[in-house]
This record gives structure tokens, sequence and C-alpha cells, in this order.
């Protein structure tokens, strides 16, 4: 082989290893880029999915707040903060080796509805019975907490499904008690709902947004549900009895016979019910402003000592723009890697 073939081969085979080299180079980086998209693509998915989960956690805790650190998700890990009010804000930071992608949204809570109150005290029932005595009052002119008078129109001291149970009821009372259930439509303020309540939906939703969840007790002095700067949504499970300094203030829901006594105060929806036989008593020195709406199969109601139901518009306005649902809206969604 002569001088001039053996520079040829060798110029040929540089040029060979030269295009080897950047075939692997090209090949290594494409890896790399490739590989530095899917960490990120991880990363992103990481922190989307931290918000969709974080947001059926703020579901069944409103009052969920603040940092939370290194949470394993999907083979990598995330950062959530949790801030705001009404309007709460909410971002996630993903990370999956060494690639991070944040995703951040602002939800706002809707508040809740209450039902039509039409008296101060409601109750549906196929078999009611009431025992009144002592000196209960039940009272559907608008009074504010303070017991000065509102200044919303007047609705039924007492509420009944039908004409027949008004006529009967008002008829079983002595004149004692007659006088004392005050409201529209002269004394005593005795009448039929007009508004058919679905209490099943309306406790349904209620209870899915509950604040405070109590099971079957006596609860008394010390016990606090809610104030009216800061009312809650309570679910009783089963019989209850609020005793000695008790309070609260937002929606209580009992799924069971109620008594409460002492000097037991609530500002705010009370709603007794349940599949069969319920039982409300109250006794001593209690009040309830707002509404109380009782329902079952069959109502048994009765109530001595000083007791008092008032209906409070002021109250009910107060819990309807306070009070939050479990539901929210997803203001804005916002990605940045």
């Amino acid at each position: 082989m002569g001088t001039s073939s053996i520079i040829l081969l060798t110029f040929s085979i540089i040029v060979f290893m030269m295009l080897l080299v950047n075939i692997n180079f090209k090949t290594s980086t494409s890896l790399d880029e490739t590989t530095g998209k899917l960490k990120i693509t991880q990363a992103r998915l990481i922190a989307n999915s931290a918000l969709n989960l974080n947001f059926n956690k703020l579901r069944l805790n409103k009052n969920l707040r603040g940092n939370f650190t290194n949470n394993p998700l999907m083979n990598g890990t995330y950062d959530i903060d949790i801030s705001g009010n009404d309007t709460v804000t909410i971002t996630a930071v993903g990370k999956f080796f060494d690639k991070t992608s944040e995703a951040r949204a602002k939800i706002i809570w809707e508040n809740i509805v209450l039902p039509p109150i039409k008296s101060a005290i409601g109750i549906a029932a196929s078999n009611l019975d009431l025992n009144l005595n002592g000196n209960i009052l039940i009272n559907g002119n608008d009074t504010n907490p303070d017991g000065s008078a509102g200044s919303a129109p007047s609705v039924l001291g007492m509420g009944v499904q039908n004409v027949e149970d008004s006529i009967r009821v008002a008829d079983s009372l002595s004149s004692k008690i007659k006088s004392s259930i005050l409201g529209s439509g002269g004394t005593p303020s005795i009448g039929v709902n007009t508004d058919s309540l679905n209490y099943a939906e309306i406790t349904s939703e209620f209870i899915q947004a509950a604040d405070i969840i109590l099971p079957s007790g006596t609860y008394s002095s010390g016990t606090t549900l809610g104030t009216l700067a800061q009312p809650k949504i309570t679910y009783v499970t089963g019989d209850v009895h609020f005793a000695g300094n008790a309070s609260g203030a937002g929606v209580l829901i009992v799924y069971g016979n109620m008594n409460w006594g002492g000097n037991f105060i609530y500002h705010g929806l009370v709603i007794v019910y349940g599949n069969t036989s319920i039982y409300a008593s109250a006794t001593g020195n209690s009040a309830i402003y707002g509404s109380v709406l009782v329902a079952g199969q069959s109502v048994n109601l009765s109530a001595t000592g000083s007791t008092s139901i008032y209906y409070s518009s002021m109250v009910l306005d107060t819990i309807k723009e306070k009070l939050k649902s479990a539901k929210f809206i997803i203001k804005d969604w916002l990605e940045e890697i």
C-alpha cells in the first residue's frame, strides 16, 4: 500500500471517529433532554394532583390551613401551602428528582343556604303531641339577641303541617300557654307553614359542611358550639342533652331526640329530625334565637320552666352571611415550571 493510500485511510478513520463521537454526543444530549422533560412533566403532574388531593381535604375540613412539606406522591414529593379566609390560596410545589413545578389555585367558599323560615318553631309530623306549661315563650315577632325588637315582619309563633293540626293544638293548650305563643295572625300565633320542606335533603347538605360532629351524650358548661362572630355547623349523631351554661351559634342538627335546659343559649337554626319518633324538650332558663324545626313521623314536644324560642332575622342573616358550605368555586388556576 502506497503512502497516499495510507494517508487517505487514516483520514477516513479520523472522520469516521469524529462522526461517531458526534452521534454519541447528540444521542446523549437528546437522552438527557428527554429525561429532563419527563421529570418536569412528572413534577407538574405531582403538583396538580396535590392541588386536587387538598381540595378534597378542604371539603372535609374548611379550617385546614398551614404549610405542609415533603408529602410523598407518585414517586416524588410535594409541599403544600394553604392560606386565607373566605378566599383561600393553595400553592403546591411538586418535586421529582432534580425538577420542580408549582401549581396554584384560589377558591371561594359558597355561603350556606337556609331553608325558608316561616315560624319561630316549625313542626312536621303525622302524629303531633304537645305538652307545654310553665313560663314558656314562643315568639314569632322579630327579636334581636339583646331582646330589642327587630325590623323584619313577624312570622308564625308555631307552624304546623295542616289546618287540622293547628286547630287541635290550639284547643289542647291552656289559656296561659296560648297567650305565650306570639307572632303573625294573632294570639295564639299557630298556623300552617306553606312550604313543604325536604328535611332529608336540607340536613344532608348541612351535615356535609359540618364544622363540629358530636356523638350522643350530655354537653354542659364549657361547651361552645360557635359564636355569632364565628358561627359553626354542628351535627349531633344521636340523642343529646344540652345543660348548664352550654352555648352555640350557627346551625345545629340533631339526628335524634334533643333536650335543652339550664342556661343553654343558642343563636341560629336548630333542626331536630329522625325517621321515627322525635322527642324535643326544653327546661330551665334556656333560650333559642333564630328558629327551630322539628321533623319526624311522630313528634312529642314538651317545655317547662322559663324556656324561650324567638324568631330573629338578625341572627339568621348573620348565619347566612358568615357560615360557609362544603362547596367552593375555583377562581383561578396557575401552573409554573
